[in-house]
């Protein structure tokens, strides 16, 4: 006996009820994330031009002050603060495309398999992005209170990034 092909009878894939439309209007809202992706790249792109723009002016400095220079260093470390916030949004952009839209054919090291996993790795590169401007600051010589200051203020905010990235959604 042949199954029933009466095109009368809604098969579930092509279900016209309001119920369906509605389920599928809902899921397809996921794709606004397309736009937060975007952003993150785009934003990327134009940070790591940013710390292009940075690095070769601490080569300037570096050219007309000579190696010791304190302002060349800084630019250095301006630069290397720059290229890690770029890879954060880098990480952002392509963890939400990922989450959200599609997976990419991407190295394992910029995949993203859940939230917890973003969170995680965009925290990480925020610690490292706190180093980087703690030690800008040193160089600037600041009072011992100001040092013992930061170095507080550093530490109590990547530890709270750092218990944030370790800390697991309840399901």
């Amino acid at each position: 006996m042949q199954p029933r092909t009466d095109s009368s009878v809604p098969q579930p894939e092509n279900d016209p009820t309001p119920r369906r439309r509605r389920r599928l209007a809902i899921e397809h809202i996921r794709y606004a994330a397309v736009i937060g992706a975007a952003t993150a790249l785009f934003l990327s792109a134009v940070t790591y031009l940013w710390a292009l723009g940075k690095a070769v002016t601490f080569v300037h400095i570096l050219a007309v002050e000579g190696l010791s220079s304190d302002p060349a260093l800084v630019k250095l470390f301006e630069s290397i603060d720059s290229i890690l916030i770029a890879t954060v949004l880098l990480i952002v952009g392509f963890g939400v495309w990922e989450l959200f839209v599609h997976d990419l054919d991407l190295p394992p090291e910029l995949t993203t398999t859940s939230f917890d996993h973003l969170k995680g790795r965009i925290a990480g590169t925020l610690v490292l992005v706190l180093a980087v401007r703690y030690l800008e600051r040193l160089i600037s010589k600041p009072s011992p209170e100001e040092i013992l200051a930061l170095g507080i203020s550093t530490a109590l905010v990547g530890g709270l990034l750092l218990v944030f990235a370790t800390s697991r959604r309840s399901h």
